[in-house]
């Protein structure tokens, strides 16, 4: 999300209304709608609009776990359906296996039975990556990964 920081750059989460076939979402009025809340909010100046659903900003190693942060958290984040899901751990061997997640403090706690002392996640990161981490107004966090492989 480097692309965050230069000046009049936003960015439209749409990864729960494409058709991972096809480029063009189906849902163009969910698109403009997402693209409209941030230029309220940037271009704007409207305080009040949440426009963001949360945005990976950092990783702390928790023993086992890793503990992830977010930027655009003042909505609380939910789980769709009540179950976080596409979120995968590795270790220092570089191999991802599915992880188990969960929103704790408005931060995502991530672990793996079979990753003892975990190096990495990755969150809704194949072509398929369908959403399961949104804000409560229904804006979907940006899929993620935390390391350089």
């Amino acid at each position: 999300m480097q692309s965050l920081s230069i000046k009049n750059v936003g960015i439209a989460v749409t990864l729960d209304v494409g058709d991972f076939k096809n480029i063009h979402p189906p849902h163009k009025k969910k698109v403009g709608k997402r693209l409209a809340l941030w230029a309220l909010a940037k271009d704007y100046g409207k305080k009040d609009v949440v426009f963001s659903g949360p945005i990976y900003k950092d990783m702390m190693i928790e023993g086992e776990k890793k503990r992830l942060s977010f930027d655009h958290t003042d909505s609380p984040m939910v789980a769709k359906d009540g179950t976080l899901t596409n979120f995968v751990i590795a270790g220092a061997d570089k191999k991802f296996v599915p992880a188990k997640a969960k929103i704790e403090n408005n931060t995502i706690v991530v672990s793996s039975d079979t990753v003892a002392k975990p190096v990495a996640v990755r969150y809704a990161f194949d072509n398929a990556g369908v959403p399961s981490l949104f804000n409560k107004e229904g804006l979907p966090a940006s899929s993620f990964r935390t390391d350089e492989w």
